[in-house]
């Protein structure tokens, strides 16, 4: 049996955090629920990579929900087609964990935050995509397991049909949204149907214990400036 050592737990601002070491790496929990771990790290790093092929600018203002163990800052950092990567993390805590334990991701990234060229800011995310218009080509959102499976009750309006409005909002034309979810969701893909103009799914397996896991990737793209 593989075992996981707590490293910090502590009280965050939507309730308790807590961090391990697993076999695969670090590992945070929120409220008894996974948040992320480093055994998901190709579906992590797949929430900006399946945005790839649908943008075709260069120069790319990258914006991420849900900074996590750094794995989609740091797939973001390496495409040399990304002029900005700015990550919002509500959590204080986990900004802090990824500066102390992130290793070489998180160095990666300190070096990229000294050249300009990323940001992680501490704020709900859902506040800053009601801050500005027309302002990102890609928003990937990794703030939560999937629409059907929230993290924090108070995200169930990113989901929400004027929740994707505001992203959409802050999309410039030609660019996307991007949204992980661990289960595949009919209904969620309606809903962007309704908003966007183009809607793709992408799968990323992870294997955890030698075991494959499918998720979901939503592609949601905006073509014109309407």
């Amino acid at each position: 049996m593989a075992f996981c050592r707590e490293l910090e737990r502590v009280r965050g601002v939507s309730g308790e955090l807590v961090l391990r070491r697993g076999p695969a790496g670090l590992e945070i929990v929120a409220n008894g629920v996974f948040l992320v771990s480093a055994a998901n790290a190709a579906s992590s790093r797949a929430v900006v990579t399946a945005a790839w092929p649908h943008v075709a600018a260069d120069g790319l203002d990258v914006l991420i929900g849900g900074l996590g163990i750094g794995d989609a800052l740091d797939e973001a950092l390496a495409c040399e087609r990304v002029s900005l990567d700015a990550v919002v993390e509500l959590e204080p805590a986990v900004v802090r964990w990824f500066r102390e334990y992130g290793g070489a991701v998180a160095e990666r990234a300190a070096d990229a935050e000294r050249a300009g060229r990323a940001r992680i800011v501490v704020a709900d995310v859902a506040d800053v995509l009601h801050a500005a218009e027309g302002c990102w080509d890609v928003v990937a959102l990794d703030t939560d397991n999937g629409p059907g499976w929230l993290v924090r009750g108070e995200n169930a309006g990113l989901y929400s049909i004027e929740g994707l409005r505001a992203v959409r909002a802050v999309v410039r034309p030609g660019g996307v949204a991007v949204y992980w979810s661990a289960d595949a969701s009919p209904g969620f893909e309606g809903a962007l149907r309704d908003v966007f103009d183009e809607v793709f799914t992408e799968t990323a397996v992870d294997v955890i214990d030698g075991r494959p896991f499918t998720y979901t990737m939503y592609v949601a793209r905006r073509v014109d400036g309407v």
